[in-house]
């Protein structure tokens, strides 16, 4: 599948880590109907976040109720690890590939400790994040997706492959 040269172009201006990155690629239509916590998961059914947001008005014009498996209501970075340890999860200390395991990281804003997004690696090493209700990317490590809108880089977790 291939994409315009304007819409790479504006991925990596909101993106500049993605300019060097040269496994970046877009690697699905913009798609309302998840975003990059649910992608996260694994999922493209479902917007999710601490429900203290309530209804999200999606690209299509329809509203979603937001799912998340835990009572948590505030989205810290705290917050995040809890729920997806119901997924199995674990802190881990890297994004290092691990033959066996699917690795996630959570993006924060380093100054209130909020989670702003999440990205998962691929089996073959890869990232793969959710931009909001746009495209998927691919992206060669976490840190390309780094800076004004998604912050930085708060945890590491991972669980065995099923």
């Amino acid at each position: 599948m291939s994409y315009s040269k304007e819409l790479e172009d504006e991925i990596k201006n909101a993106f500049p880590g993605l300019r060097e990155d040269a496994k970046f690629m877009i690697t699905s239509k913009e798609n309302p109907n998840y975003n990059c916590i649910a992608w996260t998961a694994p999922y493209n059914d479902r917007w999710m976040w601490p429900p203290n947001y309530g209804y999200i008005p999606c690209l299509d014009g329809v509203t979603k109720w937001v799912y998340w498996p835990t009572d948590g209501k505030d989205n810290t970075l705290e917050e995040f690890i809890r729920a997806f340890q119901k997924y199995g999860y674990e802190i881990c200390d890297d994004s290092s590939f691990e033959e066996g395991y699917t690795k996630i990281v959570f993006y924060i804003d380093p100054e209130t400790n909020e989670c702003l997004h999440g990205a998962r690696q691929l089996r073959n090493g890869l990232w793969t994040s959710k931009l909001g209700g746009w495209n998927d990317i691919c992206h060669g490590t976490p840190e390309a997706i780094c800076g004004k809108d998604y912050g930085i880089v708060g945890c590491y977790m991972k669980k065995k492959f099923p």
